[in-house]
């Protein structure tokens, strides 16, 4: 089995429950307060590591009390945390999540995140990598990270999986390196610039990233599955049923199974199922890393669509 490098953010979630969203210059009070580890990059390498893949993660975290519960929950989870290190006077990268009615929304303050450079990465990856791991990656790092990272990976013969998220508009040179791009419809939009309510709109997004370079698409959409979109066409993955209870960890469960099944020697189409039922079993749980769900569980929840 191959590795899997997640590249990326780690962070601790301060969570407030709320029976509404708060107006502009109101205080409102909670319903409930928990205190968790996430950050999308330390997310999907627990995601990775529960469903059975060599996880190791490269990044940053400050010289604090945070640092210390993001990497012991790391180590809880099975994910080598070698690669971290923690940068002196620099807090750790912080999220605070408004759940509401199944919905969330986040403030994310990077922190020691912002710190994770090329350099850091390449001297893990010359030491560690070879051909055929899976390099994964995230946007809330500097872009000029990832974008050489990138490069590197594609020139060792890794397999290469960005999810760009949070969205933002990155330089056309780094789509060239993408083997598999996975961003939500909200995230689809803000980079293409096509309209989420347009007819086609899958099609459209799909064939503007295959245009960039590239090699295929997979667009989340929530309750409502995914499209997985190539050269040769479109197909559209549908959701298991399952009870909804916080949607925080759903796109980087989905983003970490498909990168253990890639780490497999399964390709990314080969893995949609898979990554499917690992972002629905992890919208039935509370949390992020808390919500990410295991092998015997994803296998289970096949099962019983096959049977």
């Amino acid at each position: 089995m191959n590795n899997v490098f997640i590249v990326g953010s780690m962070n601790i979630d301060l969570i407030f429950s709320t029976k509404r969203i708060p107006e502009a210059g109101e205080t409102l009070h909670g319903d409930d307060f928990s205190m968790l580890a996430g950050g999308k990059g330390a997310n999907q390498a627990v995601a990775c590591a529960l469903l059975g893949a060599s996880s190791y993660m490269i990044g940053n975290v400050g010289d604090d009390l945070f640092g210390d519960m993001i990497l012991e929950n790391l180590k809880k989870h099975s994910v080598n945390t070698e690669y971290v290190s923690s940068i002196k006077n620099k807090t750790s990268g912080v999220a605070c999540i408004i759940l509401n009615d199944g919905d969330n929304r986040i403030i994310l303050d990077q922190g020691a995140n912002e710190n994770t450079l090329y350099s850091q990465v390449k001297k893990t990856l010359g030491k560690l990598g070879k051909e055929n791991d899976v390099l994964l990656a995230q946007l809330e790092i500097p872009v000029e990270t990832v974008l050489k990272t990138f490069e590197l990976a594609k020139k060792m013969g890794m397999k290469t999986l960005l999810n760009p998220a949070p969205a933002q508009k990155l330089p056309d040179e780094i789509y060239k390196f993408v083997d598999v791009i996975v961003p939500n419809e909200i995230e689809a939009e803000m980079i293409t610039g096509i309209s989420s309510h347009s007819d086609n709109f899958s099609r459209y997004v799909v064939q503007y990233f295959i245009n960039k370079g590239v090699k295929e698409v997979i667009i989340t959409r929530g309750c409502k599955g995914s499209v997985y979109g190539d050269d040769n066409g479109l197909i559209e993955i549908r959701p298991f049923k399952v009870k909804v209870v916080d949607t925080t960890g759903a796109g980087d469960a989905f983003v970490g199974a498909l990168a253990a099944q890639m780490s497999k020697g399964f390709n990314a189409k080969q893995s949609l199922d898979y990554a499917t039922a690992g972002s629905a079993l992890s919208v039935t749980k509370f949390g992020a890393q808390n919500s990410m769900p295991s092998l015997e569980a994803v296998e289970e929840l096949l099962r019983r669509k096959q049977g």
